[in-house]
């Protein structure tokens, strides 16, 4: 009992605060002073509101108990109007002391939001989709972005550029993601086996790519309505993975330009997108809400009849026309959390395509089915709009392939520009192409990898995980109708079909392994595919082979030469054979440069086969080759 009695008169004091506060604050100092880059950590990011607590705890006792004694030493004297100013500084500290409460925040600290996924790992919800059932291929360079952007209010470095974006590095990422889905071994049988896939399913035959059928994009540009201040800040899809998926359409495939749509139908496809992508495909049909005859871009025509008509009875919608006309449809979203939505992704960037009966395409607006996004409609077993949207014969129905560009990552609907520290990216940009034919299944894994970014990094809001329960609810209800609400029948048409299940809903197993049921053999579920640039197993396009490293093989350095066709202004990194970077090095003023088999860290790597690659960043060519390592 007085050992009850003696912790329930401790925690009614501050004198825990203080306990907690001082080890929190050491604990940072020991590991963030030795080595700075620590302070990106989750566990220094929980331990720092809680230092500053503390902090601002003592410095607002300090000033107010300053301020009363000047207080009562300025009226002894007679000095009062000092007096009083110190007075007025003394209630303002305490009041400061007062409302700090340090308590929310060590409290925020050790009762963190729940993080448990709302559904078990690796049960597989629904009919699995696709050329491979299931297949997601997830690429991800740490090359395609440059890691020293920092992103900030009106400036004149924009994360667009090239010089921070590198399609070069894009494209190949692009290719060898789609070669790895259709388990082909190049570029142009990877589009034919996906086109095949396509019309077989639709039953149209084993046939390809027919010249003169129409393809229209759903590319997200939501962020092209924010101020020219905020650009720098604010992602939208990246141009250089247009330019990358363009280029294989029309040269590889075979796509005349004319009979391909691009663009987000009512935003702006801004200076930006003229520039980097029009330039380069200027017969490409681009739309947008408000078109302009000056540059050459087309107002987006809505369908003349409200042919999607949401399954709850309420509204109903034009679609634009250009996705009728077209015989296949491409959705490119990017990955983005949401505030009302949590995530949004695949079937979200079809918000963009909304637009009710008679209204104008330069002012179309959505608001009226954000009556139906998460924040608005809690719990489960609620109508999800989003379910309509994918599956609508003219949106989902006519997906060929979806792309979800992870170049750069975004926060809320505004798509702020953050790093992720999550697993595999470590405190980068995402650098990430996510492919694959079910829907479902893609957004089974944005949704895995959000959520556990959000759960690793505790600046960001917890926009996935606070709204886990609705997100997980839609994602049931695209893949089987055995979660449809009461009283709701899915037929976005009206024409009295319901809709069937639109792919598969799973947990992976966890956030180190990131295996789904297909992967462990155990299901009929997802099957993800991860890989880490060097894409060397892949064979996309002609890469530049060279072998200027010597001695090779080696035990202590290695020089590697500058090729003779490459640029002073390029960079060599060392990668091991699973692909992960090892250390990055500048020809920068030199013909070759040395490396000692360190890391960035400078510790020894274990000896075995290491990959170099050559990137001439100023013509972003690239050159291969191995070296090998023995101690």
């Amino acid at each position: 009992m007085k050992l009850h009695q003696l912790l329930t008169k401790f925690k009614s004091t501050k004198s825990y605060l203080f306990l907690i506060g001082i080890a929190a604050t050491i604990w940072f100092l020991i590991r963030v002073i030795p080595k700075p880059s620590r302070a990106s950590y989750p566990c220094m990011q929980a331990a720092a509101p809680i230092m500053s607590s503390l902090v601002i705890y003592l410095l607002a006792i300090s000033a107010s108990m300053f301020s009363f004694k000047k207080f009562k030493e300025s009226f002894v004297t007679s000095r009062y109007f000092i007096g009083l100013a110190f007075l007025f500084l003394g209630i303002l500290s305490f009041s400061f002391l007062l409302l700090n409460n340090s308590k929310e925040t060590i409290a925020k600290a050790f009762n963190p939001t729940d993080n448990t996924f709302p559904i078990a790992s690796n049960t597989p919800i629904g009919e699995a989709k696709g050329l491979f059932p299931g297949r997601v291929v997830w690429m991800h360079d740490d090359g395609a972005t440059n890691e020293n952007y920092v992103p900030l209010k009106n400036s004149t470095n924009y994360w667009y550029s090239n010089t921070n974006a590198n399609e070069a590095v894009i494209k190949e990422m692009l290719s060898a993601a789609l070669v790895k889905y259709s388990g082909t071994t190049n570029i142009a049988d990877a589009w034919d086996a996906i086109f095949k896939s396509y019309n077989n399913s639709h039953g149209h035959g084993n046939i390809g790519y027919t010249s003169g059928e129409k393809i229209a994009f759903k590319i997200n540009l939501t962020n092209q309505s924010c101020s020219s201040a905020e650009r720098p800040q604010r992602m939208d899809v990246a141009p250089q993975l247009l330019n990358a998926i363009l280029d294989e359409l029309v040269n590889v495939v075979g796509v005349a330009q004319t009979d391909i749509t691009m663009g987000d139908p009512y935003r702006e496809f801004r200076k930006e997108y003229r520039d980097l992508v029009k330039s380069k495909f200027p017969n490409v049909y681009y739309v947008d809400g408000a078109g302009s005859t000056t540059y050459g871009i087309h107002q987006t025509k809505p369908s003349a009849d409200a042919v999607l008509k949401f399954s709850n009875k309420v509204i109903e919608s034009t679609l634009p026309q250009q996705y009728l006309d077209a015989t296949y449809v491409i959705n490119i979203p990017c990955l983005k959390t949401h505030n009302d939505g949590g995530i949004t992704l695949i079937a979200k960037n079809h918000q963009g395509s909304f637009l009710e009966s008679g209204d104008d395409p330069k002012g179309q607006y959505a608001i009226k089915m954000h009556a139906y996004l998460p924040t608005q409609s809690s719990g489960e077993g609620n109508y999800r709009h989003t379910v309509d949207y994918m599956g609508h014969e003219q949106t989902g129905g006519k997906a060929l392939i979806y792309i979800i560009d992870g170049i750069w990552g975004g926060e809320s609907w505004e798509g702020w520009i953050t790093k992720f520290q999550s697993e595999p990216f470590n405190n980068d940009y995402p650098n990430s192409i996510f492919v694959g034919q079910d829907p479902v299944a893609l957004e089974s894994v944005g949704f895995d990898i959000l959520f556990e970014e959000n759960i690793q990094d505790n600046a960001k809001q917890d926009y996935p995980i606070n709204l886990k329960v609705e997100i997980a609810d839609y994602l049931k209800q695209c893949a089987s109708s055995d979660y449809w609400p009461v009283g709701i029948q899915y037929d976005p048409e009206g024409d009295g079909t319901p809709i069937g299940s639109l792919g598969v809903f799973e947990h992976w197993n966890n956030a180190t392994d990131r295996k789904y049921s297909r992967n462990m053999g155990t299901g009929q579920g997802i099957e993800l595919n991860y890989y880490k640039a060097p894409f060397t197993s892949i064979s996309t396009y002609p890469q530049n082979e060279i072998s200027l490293a010597s001695p090779n093989p080696f035990s202590e350095f290695v020089e590697i030469k500058r090729p003779a066709e490459a640029s002073v202004n390029s960079e060599c990194s060392i990668y091991n054979t699973e692909g992960r970077l090892i250390k990055t090095m500048s020809f920068s003023g030199t013909n070759a440069i040395v490396w000692n088999g360190c890391n960035s860290e400078n510790t020894a790597v274990a000896e075995g086969v290491y990959i170099y690659k050559i990137h001439d960043k100023t013509t972003n060519a690239l050159f291969t080759g191995k070296i090998m390592l023995k101690r």
